[in-house]
C-alpha cells in the first residue's frame, strides 16, 4: 500500500513530530512500522519524517511546467505516417508536413503550431516514449543473413603455398 498524496500532507506533519518527539528506540520502532506498512526504504522514511525532505506540494511532476502535451496527438499522428522515425529526423518532418496535417486533419492553433516547429528531438524522444512502446520495430529490416553464399563460394582454408 502507497502513502498517498492527501494522506502524505494530512498524516506528514503529525508523524514528524511523533517521530522528533521520541527517543532512539521509538524512533526506531515507528520506522520500523511506515517501512512496514508502506513499503518504504529504511533511509527514505527517515528523511520524510526528519525533515530533510519537504513536505508534497500537490503538484503531480518534479520540474518545469509540461507545454509539449498539446501537440502530442499531431506529433504521434505525423510521426506514424512517416514510418516511425527517430526524434532528430522527425524535427524535420514535422516542419514539412505540418501544412498537409492541417489540410488533412484539423487546423492548429497558433500556439500549437508555434510548438511544433520550436520543439527539439530529446522532446520528441520523451514525448513519443509510450508510442514506442506500443509501436515497437515497425520498420526494422527482418531478414538475417543466410548461409547460402557460404557455401556456394570455394574459400581455401589450410597453409598459403
Amino acid at each position: 500500500m502507497n502513502m498517498s498524496q492527501e494522506l502524505k500532507r494530512e498524516w506528514l506533519p503529525k508523524l514528524r513530530a511523533r517521530y522528533l518527539g521520541r527517543g532512539r528506540e521509538g524512533k526506531s520502532r515507528m520506522l520500523d512500522e511506515l517501512c512496514e506498512d508502506y513499503k518504504y526504504d529504511r533511509k527514505y522514511a527517515i528523511k520524510l519524517l526528519g525533515g530533510s525532505l519537504p513536505l508534497p506540494s500537490g503538484r503531480v511532476h518534479p520540474g518545469p511546467e509540461r507545454r509539449y502535451e498539446i501537440i502530442e496527438p499531431v506529433v504521434k499522428q505525423i510521426w506514424l505516417q512517416a514510418e516511425q522515425p527517430c526524434g532528430k529526423r522527425l524535427v524535420p518532418i514535422l516542419r514539412e508536413w505540418l501544412p498537409y496535417y492541417e489540410k488533412r486533419f484539423e487546423c492548429l492553433s497558433g500556439r500549437q503550431r508555434k510548438l511544433v516547429r520550436q520543439v527539439s528531438a530529446a522532446s520528441l524522444d520523451r514525448l513519443l516514449a509510450p508510442a514506442r512502446a506500443k509501436h515497437p520495430g515497425r520498420g526494422r529490416c527482418g531478414t538475417k543473413p543466410g548461409n547460402l553464399l557460404r557455401s556456394e563460394i570455394p574459400i581455401r582454408t589450410g597453409t598459403w603455398i
